[in-house]
């Protein structure tokens, strides 16, 4: 109602109850020009997470401002999504998937995808269904997806750092799409795969603890790393909720049987 109805209606009630009608003064309400103290409430300021105008500086990674070194996957990787080796290269020794955690729930709920599998009585034939399960079940939980853990990266770091001859020159590569990347928009060049197109780095085995992304309290883990001698590679599509890696035998038999890690054997040519 605008201002001026409303001294139509005083009018109307005095005349209606036959009472003279006390004088009103109506004002619009503004807004204070800086915020009130309130008590016991503190004001957030939510804002959106923008990328660093220019790359910042990362503990051991380098960023690659030429990719002969990413060769080798733009050789391998040309088809998107077919099996596991449209995420890794598929002539590797021997291949393992490796389920991210279940996150929420207290400390005695079930964490691990059997347990899940075991309590929701769900079946996981193909990734579709996996997919699904990472982020929908009975349970309310959900598997991280596109990023691999900090604690895993540690595990997979002591297992794949004896597995190659180049420790200290190995390559990673982050999505290009992710929002909180530490990568300017627009910074070339970059990695091109089926769908997919990344931001590449250079650095030692140990730069995969070194998180990608701009929030402090935030993890992103690289979605493939790889050393220069190609003994083996991870990958993690942005999609999924388990990491794939492909290495020697004996590097993977070590993966399968370390406890840290829930893992199963897989091949390049399986479908997940």
């Amino acid at each position: 109602m605008h201002l001026r109805d409303f001294g139509r209606l005083f009018d109307f009630m005095r005349g209606v109850h036959g009472e003279p009608t006390p004088q009103v003064e109506l004002r619009a309400v503004e807004r204070p020009r800086s915020l009130p103290q309130l008590a016991l409430l503190t004001h957030l300021d939510v804002r959106a997470v923008e990328r660093p105008r220019s790359l910042p500086q990362l503990a051991l990674l380098t960023h690659l401002d030429a990719l002969e070194a990413t060769d080798w996957l733009v050789t391998s990787l040309t088809t998107f999504a077919r099996n596991v080796s449209s995420f890794l290269p598929g002539d590797l020794p021997a291949y393992a998937r490796i389920y991210h955690p279940f996150d929420g729930g207290s400390g005695n709920d079930p964490h691990t995808w059997g347990e899940l599998e075991a309590l929701t009585g769900e079946e996981l034939r193909d990734r579709e269904t996996a997919a699904d399960f990472a982020l929908h079940n009975a349970t309310n939980m959900q598997a991280r997806v596109g990023n691999l853990p900090l604690p895993l990266i540690e595990v997979l770091v002591e297992h794949l750092r004896p597995a190659t001859t180049t420790p200290e020159l190995c390559y990673f590569a982050v999505w290009d799409g992710f929002g909180d990347s530490v990568v300017p928009r627009g910074l070339g060049p970059k990695l091109e795969l089926p769908n997919r197109a990344y931001d590449a780095f250079s650095g030692p085995v140990a730069a995969a603890r070194t998180s990608l992304s701009v929030i402090p309290f935030s993890h992103q883990s690289a979605n493939l790393w790889w050393p220069a001698d190609q003994a083996w590679c991870v990958a993690t599509e942005i999609d999924f909720a388990w990491t794939y890696v492909g290495a020697p035998r004996d590097c993977i038999a070590a993966v399968l049987a370390d406890p840290r890690l829930e893992a199963v054997e897989t091949n390049a040519l399986a479908d997940w």
